[in-house]
């Protein structure tokens, strides 16, 4: 609140032409009350058009509330010389909201000068000229009798003296700051880098996958399509330590892992059908203290699901969160789409914004600026064992891998692996990079320098380093030793 309260003596000394921002319902924490009907700071149902923000106002009266049902918000100190209020609004509806101010005490409603369209995010204007002073800004949802809930979304609201409707859109979620890179693999050396972890086990992943994950399936070479030098998981129909196939999986546990920023891959998937499941993820680096779920996974991106076996499957994939105190009772949520083109025909860039308010995950931004996110959720700090809030906020390490068969697409034999009938299967990655902003609460930390990427700044500062991990072998096997303790590929303690 002491923010704001300081923006506006400031803005009381500006010019006429200029204006303030009450609300942006991103990072401010104003206190707006319910007054007779529902209201609440939600996610913003619609990031198109107009308003591509992340959090927005959200107004429910029913019929059976009061027709002065609304959302008020005390301002600090009272304001004056101001005609409008404008105001980014989407309702369901030809309802008509309104707005109640005070001028010197006395309480007036106001009519917007908008014509009123419904379904869509338009800028919306009410006309307070002429009022002595405002000492509160207070929405309603419609002023009539209702025959159906009246729901309306409010952002940005602004007081100015310029009555011109706002047509440029605002900000997309998750991108308001300048982002810098501070670490990028583009894996152009023929030897995998030294902050990636290479894991063997056949272990199935604790999903009842099939494959072996070996150290001969992971290599570096270029693509067939662009010559592009990549990480190369393969996946082969093959007798290997006892399974029918092996594959691939590398992370970077312990040697590079983040808090907040965005972070993206440009990726070649394999053609999943059937019974291949390639992901591009990311797990607490608390996972050999905390285990799993309480590390807390975040699925950027997952393909080969049993859902998209009635002929989709090469544009069907999801995004995924999954946490809780232990196994026994893990939460989940996830939101799985059959996108309007294929990823499995080419490299594709996935994204995930990764802030202290949300996660979010695209698909081809740099061809899509303005696309939808296809998964997201909220993450508000919270202490409740089975909040989001409580396990996404400590930072995380990355990890590629190609599965085959298992829970996830339903197949249990090799031999219903249609997708590996022909020969081998690989996954391609071109490069993974790590962006941030300066959010607060964020960290960086890698004992692998970044490849450079001419231009880009490393300049965030290094937070959060713990203990410097080191790799071992040990009776044939590579594992991680921290301080005292040894771990497997996967994170689990060696006794």
């Amino acid at each position: 609140m002491k923010k704001l309260y300081t923006l506006l003596l400031i803005v009381a000394t500006l010019p006429m032409q200029a204006q303030v921002l009450i609300d942006d319902f991103e990072n401010t924490t104003n206190t707006w009350d319910n007054i007779s009907c529902a209201s609440a700071i939600v996610d913003n149902p619609y990031k198109n058009g107009l308003n591509r923000s992340c959090s927005c106002l959200q107004l429910v009266r029913t019929p059976g509330c009061d027709n002065w049902s609304g959302a008020i918000y005390r301002l600090p100190q009272s304001l004056t010389g101001y005609k409008y209020v404008h105001a980014l609004m989407y309702r369901n509806n030809a309802h008509q909201p309104n707005v109640k101010v005070t001028d010197n005490g006395t309480n007036l409603d106001i009519a917007p000068l908008t014509t009123i369209v419904a379904n869509q995010w338009q800028d919306v204007v009410f006309d307070i000229s002429g009022k002595v002073s405002i000492d509160f800004i207070f929405f309603m949802a419609d002023r009539d009798n209702l025959s159906e809930d009246a729901v309306v979304y409010i952002d940005d609201i602004v007081l100015s003296n310029d009555a011109t409707e706002r047509t440029t859109p605002n900000r997309q979620c998750g991108t308001t700051g300048a982002y810098e890179l501070v670490w990028n693999a583009d894996f152009a050396s023929d030897q995998l880098p030294a902050n990636w972890n290479i894991e063997v086990n056949g272990d199935g992943g604790g999903n009842n996958e099939l494959q072996y994950y070996c150290a001969k399936a992971v290599t570096l070479g270029t693509d067939p399509a662009e010559g592009k030098h990549c990480l190369i998981l393969t996946a082969t129909k093959e007798s290997y330590g006892g399974r029918d196939c092996t594959s691939g999986r590398v992370n970077t546990l312990g040697h590079t892992y983040f808090k907040y920023g965005k972070i993206e891959a440009r990726i070649w998937f394999p053609n999943t059908a059937n019974g291949l499941w390639p992901a591009f993820w990311m797990m607490g680096n608390d996972f050999p203290q905390s285990g799993w779920p309480a590390c807390g996974e975040t699925d950027i991106v997952e393909l080969g699901n049993s859902g998209g076996f009635n002929g989709t499957q090469d544009r069907y994939f999801n995004g995924a969160s999954h946490w809780g105190p232990n196994w026994q009772t893990h939460c989940q949520d996830y939101n799985s789409v059959t996108y309007d083109y294929s990823v499995e025909d080419g490299f594709h860039i996935f994204t995930c914004i990764w802030t202290p308010q949300r996660v979010s995950m695209y698909v081809d931004r740099d061809a899509h600026p303005t696309a939808n996110p296809y998964y997201e959720i909220s993450i508000p700090a919270s202490s409740d064992d089975y909040a989001p809030g409580k396990y996404f906020h400590k930072p995380e390490f990355i990890i590629f891998n190609l599965a085959v068969g298992g829970n996830f697409p339903g197949i249990y034999s090799v031999s219903q692996v249609t997708a590996l009938a022909n020969g081998p299967r690989s996954m391609y990655v071109d490069w993974v990079r790590v962006y941030q902003r300066g959010d607060q609460g964020e960290s960086f930390y890698s004992d692998v320098p970044s490849e450079a990427i001419e231009g880009a700044s490393t300049g965030v500062e290094h937070a959060e380093a713990d203990v410097a991990p080191q790799k071992i072998l040990r009776d044939g096997q590579l594992l991680i030793q921290r301080g005292n303790a040894l771990y497997d590929l996967q994170g689990r303690l060696i006794p």
